[in-house]
């Protein structure tokens, strides 16, 4: 940690060098935040007025600058700080013209054209028409939020970036793991959720966090009482934004102005208010505690009036909210019995088909089948077990059958009348001998069911602790009028414990559960310097940090897996506590989660540099941007270990498990010893596989820590040209560099995959000397040459440096109510949050994993040489795997690879638009936008087969040392984590918005989206590999699995807005109000969202086995309706799926016979939609 500790430090002198360089530079300052306002002077004949005087001013804070038209009558003013101006012209001959109450909206080019009239220069005349609000200077696509809006909408928790998804384009993501998509996340035009670029103040303001610890995909949430307003932008914006290829959410706080302004709040809820959840009603469970309390205050003033303004903020949340949980946890029949009978497995499966093994046996699902009765069987031979003939080559396994388990089975071909009831089962009655006593320790933490289902049969709602601070500050300094600057700081301090369903030692939390506490902050400081009102020169620089951390309930509880009989071998330190994760099929997981502790800082340091030249009918922009982000990670994989009990052992060999996992968690294997304990009672059958038992998987990692680091340049070139009265030109050219990821101390290594024996493993020749011997045997046995590289701030790969980024837009007035635009852009976007897995300073000698799978139902899950040479037990698994990097046993290692010849993902979008004016406040919006997607980042795996085979397989058995059957480095994990850049999407899409700006007390914004999204690439932290059935076959590979993407919604409506109720003094129902009456009666306001969108596709998958990928998906049946009734449990109609039959079935039925090769994989992703959504939120 001194070294994390070091690092800040330095950046924070970084920091603070770069803000003195600011102060003692000339003319700095950046404009995202800021507009546009341009307007054409003419007389009464409709002749331009060029060398007229035109004066800007800001109406809340006094500061003015001044102009002159040019020949045609021009005039702009850019980059101007949002706001509300005034703008007078003034020339000779004509009358004085003043047009006040113009509101500048985030890059806004806001039109005022005037007319002047003859008259004494002394005489002023009023403008009362309101600007046209067509958007006739530029192409770009998105929606400005306003503050009213922002807090006056019905906002649940007070989150703003919500109302992004208002906007045109703009859906809410697929449910996550890290819970973004409960805290505003959201798609833009098809495009993954972390590809959006957030920026507060000008400055960024994404979490740069590998996986979005801290929940959202931003750093700072300022209340929405500060915010000024904001604008989403999702398509075709200007060259100066860069460094994301999907949309922007650019936020500014308010400032202080020539007025006192504030206001504070209270916002209460709580249990006594809110209505049930709906599964508390669905299990019968007592409403949860839920208190909600959110409250704070905004105030704002001149320090010095018409030149220092302040503004501040602070909001608190305190939350205590019920969580609910449905779980599967041991039936009481179970319990009650001590784990002998398991009945309860057959009879919660009993509306399942038979299991048919290679003896033409038919088992109701859920029977347990004893492992040590494994033996192979030969197709139409006589097995001596049970002098049954073999229909199939294969392995069986007898069930445990009769009052004990032990009765005969010699004869019976059908078992499935074998357990009507849980009084007469005569299945699955499991000799008290025979079990590990440390399993049923375990299994007793599980809390005893409340529900009366089979599975998810106990139900909790354990309350969330939140205790939430934050406050923002703003300082703006009005120089004069050739000098500007302001300076910004927020900070959130955000303390939660999200429980799991058990607590404790039991534990069964999810990645995203435990205590965890974000830190953030987030600094701004900008300067601008007016060498003319033509020339402009601005920065800005700014830093935003965020420190996020996550630990289970009991990291600080030492001891605790040797009151379970499990070694110490697993790391005993603070902060990692706990049980190790134990994964049994049919029940929730038990113990401690995978990826804590984690301990995340991040920290953003960012200089941009901006120049504007007015020239005739051109306004040229050009800039530079650049930012190092720093990031700490502290979180390793599987730092308790994790032992998962699928029934590979208790199911059909090679065949479906029946959710018998328990079973096998619970067996002692046979003869043994083993370390939970010699059994006794085993059969003795001929030709049994020994020892058969144990985990069938098992992973364990080393507790490590990373200090990566990487760097963004970007720069740009554009001019907004005013090719004719009615035409308007946005031409720019982008360039930008994603630097790779580098550790600060070089701990990091590549795995490339290729051929044996081309295959390379990159890492700092500083580092070699530390490998263990058995790493390298392993790798030159499998073709894996190590090379050591010198320079260690490359990441150890290639990264693309011709990023050129051509942005060309079009905005031309048809009529004074009709405009047309359109545009084409290319958007690199090379930082995406991808989740540490792929991180290669997660590999070894540095921070290590230990993948160990069965490879199939027949052979045991061993690690040779070691205490697990037999089989892996929960009890000594970690023994079998130190972690000492110079001593440690290769076999089993993940090598993480990212391609070395990365390419910068990028998007290429159009669109053409039309907008219509009804009225000068309500426009109507419609047109197509679409995009082609490439090179997006995907986890395809390495070490993969590249066949389709039958399930049981081998794949990492050799024929000779260093010679693999199935898999090129048969000594390795499979399918270790490997980032490519070979995704692809596409997006096609009606968009249409009707926008009532406020008048008369109402304003509106409707959007309705018709689109259809297609990908081969999901979310990156949320199965970026959208379970790639059979990556490296060939014919097949990821593009096998493009369909519509996993966040794509056909339909998307959404309806909000706000309408002043016409009561009160000066309204049309009691308008002569006064005092009390006037109080009651008047200022009232009502607002609303309402949302309407259909279901985002999801997966049905298969059993039919094959060892080439992750699966098999459903083929859909012919004239069979894939959607049930409707209702919760019978949303989908079974009957309508199917699946292919197993190779080598002799009876096949429910699937479809003589399918071989590819079709195995069964048909497409994402078959079926989802239910749609229907919102209606509305305040008074």
């Amino acid at each position: 940690m001194s070294k994390r500790q070091s690092l800040i430090r330095a950046g924070r002198v970084l920091f603070a060098g770069l803000l003195a360089l600011l102060v003692l530079a000339p003319a700095l300052r950046a404009q995202v935040d800021t507009g546009t306002i341009l307007g054409t002077v003419k007389d009464e004949s409709g002749a331009v007025v060029p060398n007229a005087k035109v004066t800007l001013t800001n109406e809340g804070t006094g500061f003015t600058i001044t102009t002159t038209t040019n020949g045609q009558g021009n005039y702009t003013f850019t980059p101007i700080r949002i706001g509300t101006y005034s703008v007078s012209v003034e020339a000779p001959g004509f009358a004085k013209a003043v047009q006040s109450h113009l509101t500048l909206n985030i890059d806004q080019k806001l039109v005022a054209n005037v007319m002047l009239r003859p008259g004494a220069v002394t005489q002023t005349i009023n403008v009362t028409s309101a600007p046209p609000a067509l958007q006739t200077q530029d192409a770009s696509l998105g929606q400005v939020v306003t503050g009213q809006s922002v807090n006056n909408l019905p906002l649940n928790g007070r989150n703003f970036t919500f109302l992004a998804q208002l906007v045109a384009g703009v859906n809410t993501p697929q449910a996550d793991t890290r819970g973004n998509a409960a805290n505003g996340a959201f798609a833009a035009n098809g495009l993954r959720p972390a590809q959006n670029n957030y920026l507060l103040n000008g400055i960024d303001n994404n979490s740069d966090n590998v996986d979005f610890l801290n929940g959202t995909n931003f750093n700072v949430l300022p209340p929405v009482d500060a915010i000024a307003e904001f604008k989403v932008q999702t398509s075709n914006y200007s060259a100066q934004y860069g460094r994301a290829g999907g949309a922007i959410l650019n936020a500014t706080i308010k400032s202080g102005t020539n007025k006192f302004h504030g206001d504070a709040w209270e916002f209460l809820r709580n249990d006594k208010l809110d209505a049930a959840d709906f599964f508390e009603d669905k299990n019968g469970l007592k409403k949860g505690e839920f208190r909600q309390n959110q409250f704070g205050f905004t105030a704002g003033g001149p320090i010095k009036k018409n030149k220092i303004f302040v503004f501040g903020d602070y909001e608190a949340l305190r939350r205590r909210q019920g969580s609910v949980f449905n779980t599967s946890v041991p039936t009481n029949l179970m319990r009650g019995s001590g784990y002998t009978d398991l009945a309860d497995l057959v009879l919660e499966q009993s509306g399942s088909k038979p299991e048919v093994d290679a003896l033409g046996r038919q088992f109701p699902a859920g029977t347990v089948l004893d492992p040590a009765t494994t033996r192979a069987v030969t197709a139409g031979q006589v097995d001596p077990v049970t002098g049954l003939v073999a229909t199939a080559n294969g392995y069986v396994r007898d069930p445990f059958y009769g009052p004990n388990g032990t009765s005969s089975v010699a004869g019976i071909t059908d078992f499935t009348n074998a357990c009507p009831s849980a009084a007469n089962c005569m299945l699955n009655q499991i000799p008290a001998g025979r079990l590990d006593q440390n399993a049923i320790k375990l299994l007793n933490l599980y809390p005893a069911p409340n529900g009366t289902t089979p599975f998810q049969n106990f139900a909790s709602n354990p309350v969330l602790r939140e205790n939430r601070n934050a406050f923002d500050t703003r300082v703006d300094y009005d120089m004069n009028e050739s000098n500007q600057m302001f300076g910004t700081f927020s900070y959130v301090k955000d303390p939660q414990f999200i429980p799991g369903p058990f607590g404790g030692i039991a534990d069964g939390g999810a990645f995203q559960q435990g205590d965890q506490n974000a830190l953030s902050i987030l600094a701004a400081y900008s300067y601008t310097h007016i060498f003319s009102p033509t020339l402009i020169n601005e920065a800005r620089v700014g830093e935003s940090r965020l420190h996020a951390t996550r630990f289970g309930p009991v990291a600080n509880q030492l001891g605790i897996p040797q009151q379970f009989g499990i070694s110490s071998s697993i790391p005993q330190v603070a902060e990692n506590g706990g049980l190790p994760a134990f994964g049994i099929s049919g029940l929730s997981t038990l113990g401690s989660n995978a990826f804590l502790p984690s301990d995340e800082i991040s920290q953003t340091t960012q200089v941009t540099d901006n120049l504007t030249k007015i020239y005739g009918s051109h306004s040229f922009k050009m800039g530079f941007e650049y930012q190092h982000i720093k990031f700490s990670t502290l979180q390793p994989s599987w730092s308790h270990g994790q032992f998962n009990y699928g029934g590979a052992y208790t199911g059909i060999p090679n065949g479906p498990s029946g959710n018998t996992g328990i079973a096998q968690f619970l067996l002692l294997p046979c003869p043994g010893p083993s370390p939970g304990g010699t059994p006794t009672g085993c059969p003795s059958v001929q030709g049994a596989v020994p020892n058969l038992g144990g985990a069938d998987n098992m992973y364990s990692s080393n507790i490590g820590f990373t200090d990566d680091g990487k760097n963004y340049y970007g720069a740009y070139f554009e001019d907004d040209w005013k090719f004719t009265p009615k035409l308007t030109l946005n031409l720019g050219l982008r360039w930008d560099y994603f630097g790779p990821v580098f550790e600060h101390f070089g701990a990091q290594a590549n795995f490339v995959p290729g051929p044996p024996g081309q295959a390379e493993y990159l890492i700092p020749a500083s580092r070699t000397k530390i490998l263990s011997p058995s790493f390298l045997a392993l790798t030159a046995q499998d073709g894996i040459k190590i090379v050591p590289v010198s320079n260690t701030t490359s990441g150890l790969i290639d990264v693309q440096k011709t990023n050129f980024a051509p942005r060309v837009g079009f905005a031309y007035q048809v009529t004074h109510k009709l405009v047309a635009r359109g545009g084409f852009g290319i958007f690199y976007g090379g930082f995406e949050n991808r989740g540490y897995s792929p991180n290669i300073g997660e590999n070894y000698p540095f921070q290590f994993n230990f993948n160990f799978f069965a490879p199939n139902g027949e052979t045991g899950n061993t690690i040779p040489g070691t205490p697990c040479q037999n089989n892996i037990m929960f009890e000594t698994g970690f023994d079998c795997t130190p972690i000492d990097p110079a001593i440690v046993q290769a076999a089993g290692l993940s090598l993480r690879g990212l391609q070395t010849n990365y390419k910068t993902p990028y998007t290429m979008g159009f669109n053409m638009m039309f907008e219509y004016a009804f009225t000068p406040n309500l426009t109507l919006t419609m047109g197509y936008v679409g995009n082609q997607v490439r090179h997006l980042e995907v986890f395809p795996g390495s070490n993969q087969v590249s066949q389709i085979l039958p399930p049981g397989i081998n794949t990492h058995a050799t024929s000779s040392p260093g010679v693999g059957l199935y898999i090129p480095y048969p000594d390795f994990s499979q399918g270790a984590s490997y980032d490519a850049t070979e995704g692809n999407s596409n997006y096609n899409g009606l968009q249409t918005s009707l926008q009532q700006r406020f008048s008369n007390g109402l304003s509106f914004l409707a959007a309705y989206t018709y689109s259809r999204c297609r990908s081969d690439a999901g979310d990156l932290l949320n199965g970026g590999n959208v379970g790639y059935r059979a990556p490296y076959v060939p014919g097949f590979g990821i593009q096998g699995d493009y369909t519509d993407c996993d966040f794509d919604m056909r339909h998307v409506f959404h309806f909000s807005g706000g309408y002043d109720l016409p009561f009160g003094k000066g309204k049309r129902f009691l308008g002569n109000s006064t005092g009390v009456l006037n109080q009651i009666v008047g200022g009232w306001s009502t607002q609303w969202i309402t949302t309407v969108e259909t279901g985002q596709p999801f997966t049905i998958g298969c059993d039919t086995g094959t060892t080439s990928g992750t699966g098999c998906n459903a083929y859909m049946i012919p004239g069979q309706d894939k959607y049930g009734s409707g209702a919760p449990d019978h949303y989908l109609n079974a009957a309508a799926f199917t699946q292919a039959c197993q190779p080598g079935t002799t009876k096949p039925t429910g699937c479809i016979p003589g399918l071989t090769g590819i079709a195995l994989l069964g048909g497409a992703r994402g078959q079926v939609t989802g239910p749609g959504l229907g919102t209606f939120d509305f305040s008074l």
